[in-house]
């Protein structure tokens, strides 16, 4: 059953004879506090009383200490107190129940309070679908009843389409064709460039991680259909990629899906492009040394020889 926000309370309840036996009490106090949390339990419950997890999920009382915040020991002699004060009834692998719940906590009228909400609840859903189809709900003397929003709903938004079983077969299958249609729409837009491409990045990430599992190779040429449609990639762009982040140190534990190549694509292709930059320097600097080495083998020659460079 569904809970309520609130249970009630009475102004005079320390004033009750029990209340002010079991407040003299070692730990009186804290079984009061037990009392009143029972209570909202119930509440929370909303079954006359009864106190439980689910359907045939009984609270222990390691399970009530728990959830009220309080020792075992207290739990156990507040649940004793309580029994012998005949406010709950309690036997292990049964329910706790509130003793006169009803009578204390007036349930016909929470039964009154949830029937209104649900009422508020489908006259708000009716208005607001009126309000969709043109009515103007919030016209002063605008019907305020229910029924008379319903029936005001189906007579304007549901067409006789079911005058005839053909007309209705008709309506059906024009349905099924056109959500046919977008699944398929959908699903196959991309062509063998993308897929071959999918599965050459399949293919990479399998043989650095041999136990992956292997994808939905239709999302992921989806995604290398959007990077060449929508971010304007080349197909020798993203086979190069694709190649250059597999070899990568860094690059081939991270780019393990389509969807990551085309999010971290630009990251990569700046760096592929520093790396090769720094390659070309690399190579110019070793032909300089080289150079410079070779001159000065020479001059060493030279100055063996007795002739000056």
């Amino acid at each position: 059953m569904s809970d309520i926000k609130w249970i009630k309370l009475s102004v005079n309840m320390f004033n009750d004879e029990k209340i002010k036996l079991i407040r003299t009490m070692p730990e009186g106090d804290k079984i009061i506090v037990i009392w009143v949390q029972l209570l909202c339990l119930a509440g929370k419950t909303n079954d006359n009383g009864g106190i439980y997890m689910g359907q045939n999920i009984y609270y222990t009382d390691e399970m009530l200490a728990t959830l009220c915040d309080q020792p075992l020991n207290i739990m156990r002699i507040a649940l004793k107190t309580l029994s012998q004060f005949g406010m709950i009834e309690w036997r292990d692998g049964e329910p706790i129940q509130i003793i006169n719940w009803e009578k204390h906590q007036s349930t016909d009228k929470m039964s009154r309070m949830k029937e209104q909400a649900r009422i508020r609840q489908q006259k708000h859903y009716y208005r607001n679908k009126l309000r969709e189809i043109g009515f103007n709900v919030d016209a002063e003397g605008f019907t305020d009843d229910l029924d008379e929003l319903k029936q005001m709903y189906d007579n304007n938004e549901k067409p006789n389409v079911r005058l005839t079983l053909a007309n209705e077969t008709e309506v059906r299958s024009k349905k099924e064709e056109v959500r046919s249609k977008k699944n398929k729409s959908r699903k196959f837009t991309f062509d063998d460039t993308h897929h071959s491409l999918a599965l050459l990045l399949w293919e990479k990430v399998h043989s650095n991680f041999p136990k992956t599992k292997k994808p939905n190779l239709e999302s992921w040429a989806q995604d290398i259909r959007l990077m060449m449609e929508q971010d304007n990639r080349s197909e020798a762009e993203v086979r190069g990629v694709i190649n250059w982040s597999q070899k990568n140190d860094f690059w081939y534990a991270n780019i393990r899906s389509a969807r990551k190549l085309r999010e971290k694509y630009d990251d990569m292709y700046a760096q592929a492009d520093r790396d090769k930059k720094n390659k070309s320097n690399s190579k110019w600097k070793d032909m300089i040394e080289d150079d410079s080495k070779e001159q000065k083998s020479l001059n060493d020659t030279f100055k063996e020889m007795g002739i000056e460079p």
